[in-house]
């Protein structure tokens, strides 16, 4: 009885703000994002954009773990400990969740090999799986960056199993669809393209 609320809950809180207009913006052509969802909420994702910046620089810009608040949507939360074996950082976040009123930790290490990769590993959490891993390589235009991520994650708990694939791949899309967009926002505010910020229309 619990599960079958929980699951009302989400699909009435998800029917209120589906329309919400900061949703309704598609992808840039130069970005790519395929999501599939397997057994227990286990998200495997694939994405690839293209950022008017060298991999150097790119590489620089993802790796900026202090201005992490600033790349992913609003309540966002993270605290930075050093690493004692081989790996950069340590990560504690606090991530938001646009369907439910609630958050969820993550503990993840980071590894990096400059310029063109990095990787966070999961350490502890409200999760079974995590791991995101960032290649960043020369475009066409070798003055831009085809940056590829790779993210497969599980949640704990019976939230993802019990949400329809659907509606769950909806959310992680619209997650990171915004975390994108921050991104080229961010590298805008650095270099004053005004064109990186435009809105995307359908």
């Amino acid at each position: 009885m619990h599960q079958r609320r929980l699951l009302l809950f989400l699909l009435v809180h998800v029917t209120l703000n589906l329309f919400r207009p900061e949703w309704t913006s598609a992808a840039p052509p130069s970005q790519l994002l395929t999501i599939e969802i397997q057994d227990r909420g286990t998200a495997i994702i694939h994405a690839t954009m293209e950022l008017p910046i060298p991999p150097e620089q790119a590489f620089t810009l993802l790796t900026d773990y202090e201005q992490w608040p600033t790349l992913f949507p609003e309540g966002f939360q993270i605290h930075l400990t050093d690493c004692a074996e081989n790996c950069t950082v340590i990560a504690d976040m606090v991530i938001p969740h646009a369907l439910v009123p609630w958050t969820t930790r993550l503990r993840v290490q980071s590894h990096e090999s400059p310029p063109h990769m990095f990787a966070l590993h999961l350490l502890d959490g409200d999760y079974v799986q995590y791991h995101l891993r960032w290649e960043f390589a020369p475009a066409l235009d070798v003055k831009k960056t085809r940056a590829t991520m790779r993210l497969t994650f599980q949640p704990n708990g019976l939230l993802a199993e019990w949400t329809p694939d659907s509606l769950y791949a909806w959310t992680i899309r619209k997650g990171l669809e915004d975390h994108f967009a921050k991104i080229r926002q961010h590298i805008y505010l650095r270099s004053g393209d005004s064109s990186l910020t435009k809105p995307y229309s359908r």
